[in-house]
């Protein structure tokens, strides 16, 4: 199959046009897109009629429309979807309490406990593990440090609780599943992460040797 040979503008032309496609929007300018911006323009003050041959021209035109097919797939390489990778990049942040939420266990086991009632099963889980985990901070039993994970928060947990450690990992998985999974939540569910709470919440607490910090 002969390829057609384009002109240097018109090379430029198609790599615009590739790199405005939807699924590169919100990318950061890389130096992979200031080199090729480079060659590009290098290649745009070109001048088939100042080489003096146009077999050389023609060898021009023919490295043009190789050069562009090897940019388009190392740009989609390099930039490996962009929006892909921010998706990646904000499951990595799951963490339990939102920057601006100060509640206290108590208003978040009333905030839950409301929800509940009212058949927000998703809403009675996310707050009745955030009471569950700002308890536990409110104790000084694991701290419920910026960022720390809901597995992270059972996994200390179970250290001052062994006895509960199948209970908070099942409560902390099903907080996972409702706020980062889109999963619903049923009436099952929420009950036994409120009953998990109440129960963290009554129990005394087994003689650590070390501080329970989430990782």
């Amino acid at each position: 199959m002969a390829l057609t040979a384009v002109s240097p503008d018109e090379a430029r032309r198609l790599l615009e046009h590739e790199l405005q496609r939807s699924e590169y929007a919100g990318a950061h300018v890389t130096w992979w897109d200031r080199a090729s911006q480079g060659f590009f323009d290098w290649l745009s003050s070109i001048r088939l009629d100042g080489l003096g041959s146009p077999a050389v021209g023609n060898t021009l035109l023919w490295i043009a429309g190789i050069v562009l097919v090897a940019v388009v797939v190392l740009v989609v390489v390099a930039r490996g979807l962009p929006r892909r990778r921010a998706r990646s990049a904000a499951s990595d942040d799951r963490g339990v309490f939102d920057p601006d939420d100060l509640r206290s266990a108590r208003d978040l086991g009333v905030a839950a406990a409301a929800a509940y009632r009212a058949g927000d099963w998703d809403g009675a889980v996310l707050d009745g593990f955030r009471a569950l985990a700002r308890g536990l901070g409110e104790r000084d039993l694991v701290p419920d440090l910026p960022g720390a994970t809901a597995r992270a928060i059972a996994d200390r947990a179970s250290r001052p609780f062994p006895t509960a450690a199948g209970r908070l990992e099942h409560a902390a998985a099903t907080f996972d599943a409702v706020r980062y999974l889109g999963s619903p939540a049923d009436q099952t569910a929420a009950s036994r992460v409120l009953e998990t709470e109440r129960a963290i919440r009554a129990a005394r607490p087994a003689r650590a040797d070390e501080p329970a910090v989430p990782a």
